[in-house]
This record gives C-alpha cells, sequence and structure tokens, in this order.
C-alpha cells in the first residue's frame, strides 16, 4: 500500500480554520451595527453560522457521491441553472435589490444568488464536454458548443447586471480549456475575440467607466465612485505592522460599506497587520497549492480538469477580493471565499471542497490503494 498522504486532510483544515477567521471577523464587524438596528448584535454571527452548518452537511454528502454519478447529474443541473437564471430576470417572479435581479427569495428570509452555484455547474460541464471530445480539441466545430452556451449563460447574468459574475464565468472557462489542453492558438484566437465585448461592457456603461476612473485616482473622488476603494486603503495602512488589535477597527463602524462582505480582508489588515494579512496570503496559497497537487495526483484526465478547475476558481476569487481590497483592481462586489459574510458564496465554496475531496479520493487515493 502507498504511504498515506494528508494532503486533503489540510486541505479541509484550511478551509474551516478561513471559515472559523470569517466568524469571528463577521461577528467583530457586524456587532455594533446590527445591535443598533436589529437589537441583536449576534444576528449576523448566527445566521453566517448556519449556513456554515449547512454548507457542512452538503459538503459531507458530497463527500460519498461516485464520479460517476456527478458526470450523469452535470447537463441536468446546467439546465436547471439556465432555467433560474431566466426565471429571475422575469418581472414578478422575484424582485430586484439595488436595482438588479440577483437573488431568488425562498420561505424563512432566505436569498439565494444562482451565479453562485453556476459556475461550480459550469466548472463540471466544461471539464466534462472537454473531457468526451479529448482527440477533437484542435477542432473550432467541437469548441463552438460551450461557446455559445458561454454567451447565453453570461448574456443572462450580466443582464441582472452583475458583472463581476460574468467574469467569474468567463476566466474558469478560460482555464478549463487550458488544463483540457485545447491548443494554444484556439485559446488566443478566443481572448482576441471576446476583447470588443470586454471593452463594450466595461466602458459602454457610464458607472462602470466611472469606477475604471475612480479606481485609477481614488482620492480624487473619495467622495463619490471613489468612497469605497478610499476607505478600504486607509483601513490598510492604518494597521501598520501589528495592527490595531483585534476589535479595534474604525473601519467597521459604518465609514467602511460592505466591511462584512466585499472588504473583509481590508479589517483583517487594520486589527491585525501585516502579519494577520500574512497569514490569510499564506492559508489560501497553501491551499491553492494543494489543490494543484491533487490535481495532478489524479489517475484520470476528468478529474484532474476537475480539480484543477474547481481549484482555480476558488484561487480567483480570493485574489479578486483581495486584490480590490488593496487597490489593485477597481471595486466590485466580490466574496473572500470561506471568510466573507453570504451564505449563497460559503455554500458554493464548500460545494466545490466536497466535489474536489470526493473526486480526488476516488481518482487518486483509492486507485493507489
Amino acid at each position: 500500500m502507498a504511504k498515506k498522504s494528508y494532503l486533503k486532510e489540510i486541505f479541509i483544515l484550511i478551509a474551516y480554520f478561513l471559515s472559523g477567521a470569517g466568524l469571528i471577523m463577521i461577528l467583530d464587524i457586524t456587532s455594533v451595527a446590527s445591535a443598533f438596528e436589529l437589537n441583536n448584535p449576534y444576528h449576523y454571527f448566527f445566521r453566517q453560522l448556519l449556513w456554515l452548518a449547512a454548507s457542512s452537511v452538503v459538503f459531507f454528502v458530497l463527500w460519498e457521491i461516485d464520479i460517476k454519478t456527478m458526470r450523469k447529474a452535470i447537463p441536468w443541473a446546467m439546465i436547471a441553472g439556465a432555467i433560474v437564471l431566466v426565471a429571475i430576470l422575469i418581472p414578478g417572479v422575484t424582485y430586484p435589490v439595488n436595482g438588479a435581479r440577483r437573488w431568488l427569495f425562498l420561505p424563512g428570509s432566505v436569498a439565494l444568488q444562482p451565479s453562485e452555484f453556476l459556475k461550480v455547474v459550469w466548472v463540471m460541464y466544461l471539464a466534462d464536454y472537454l473531457d468526451r471530445h479529448r482527440g477533437e480539441l484542435d477542432d473550432y466545430r467541437i469548441l463552438t458548443g460551450p461557446l455559445i452556451l458561454l454567451l447565453v449563460i453570461t448574456g443572462l447574468v450580466y443582464s441582472q447586471p452583475d458583472f463581476g459574475a460574468t467574469v467569474i464565468l468567463i476566466i474558469p472557462f478560460l482555464v478549463v480549456f487550458f488544463l483540457a489542453e485545447v491548443p494554444m492558438s484556439r485559446l488566443i484566437a478566443m481572448v482576441l475575440a471576446g476583447l470588443p465585448f470586454v471593452y463594450w461592457a466595461v466602458f459602454g456603461t457610464s458607472y462602470r467607466k466611472d469606477r475604471i476612473i475612480a479606481f485609477l485616482d481614488p482620492f480624487k473622488h473619495r467622495s463619490a465612485e471613489g468612497y469605497q476603494l478610499t476607505r478600504s486603503l486607509i483601513a490598510v495602512v492604518s494597521g501598520g505592522i501589528f495592527g490595531k488589535g483585534a476589535g479595534s477597527s474604525t473601519s467597521k463602524l459604518l465609514y467602511l460599506p460592505c466591511a462584512h462582505t466585499d472588504f473583509i480582508f481590508s479589517v483583517v489588515c487594520e486589527e491585525f497587520g501585516i502579519i494577520g494579512a500574512f497569514l490569510i496570503l499564506f492559508l489560501f496559497a497553501v491551499f491553492v497549492i494543494i489543490g494543484f497537487e491533487m490535481a495532478k495526483r489524479c489517475r484520470d484526465r476528468f478529474s484532474r480538469i476537475v480539480v484543477g478547475g474547481l481549484t482555480s476558481l476558488i484561487a480567483l476569487e480570493a485574489f479578486a477580493n483581495i486584490a480590490v481590497g488593496l487597490g489593485l483592481l477597481p471595486t466590485k462586489g466580490l466574496a473572500l471565499p470561506f471568510m466573507s459574510y453570504g451564505g449563497s458564496n460559503l455554500m458554493a465554496t464548500y460545494i466545490v471542497l466536497g466535489i474536489i475531496i470526493s473526486v480526488y479520493m476516488e481518482s487518486a487515493e483509492r486507485m493507489m490503494e
């Protein structure tokens, strides 16, 4: 029997450590405001704790599902995802929040964001499709199907509107194509063909154009589009090396909007300084490295693509969230995996975790026994 590997145990441990740190930060950030507004300082903390419990149940259920069953479910999951995306755009089915139709509202004050779950199914679909056509990946006709589907689902998500989720669907598309060893000439051609659409999506809308301008000089626009970014940068810089101390953030007191969601990393920097920020970055880096190592150890092509693609998805979201908080990317509402407040993102992240562990165990560990 091969020597036991503890990759998956470390992988899971990091995930739950980050989730635990996220719970503590959510309580820290929201307790004052929720005590004032809702007369309950633990409101957001307990809601996130319930989502973590539910996500853990889903994670352990997925752990036991075999690859064959997953592959059979992929087409139905894609169809269901597309139907829900269409449904939430229909007046009367749901209602807009801040001008966007991104959520499906269920009984019990539960709001689900379908695009969070679709991105997982999307990676699985691409891995399955490209694996089935592994010998034909230099044929444009074989690549046409996923390209058309990409245009359809990104069009639906963009119409909500949700530009951030649209990007999160496009980049994994390219990553999975790369992992599936689609010829580089085809990848380059697709990227070049998509550039006009990207330019139109960014600069064809006035408020997105304003965000780009504010990103280039945030302090000049600190009273308007640059407000969130300047407040985030102030929080990051004010933490110094060791931080102000746990619970000592001033930015969380309504100065930094969305501190418990989009800018939770900024508050970590303020309270725990460079040391705390480095720890979070280190854990995400180790998580991603282990994910790619597990992908490398998988014995079949489909499993390698799935594990690598889903690891890339979490890496992309973590990088984007942290880069926005540090002023390296324009402001966009993206959650920090495992840590940010939000049930849909947390559940989708643990679905990713469950699929990775299940596929890795069946394709690598069990085949080595």
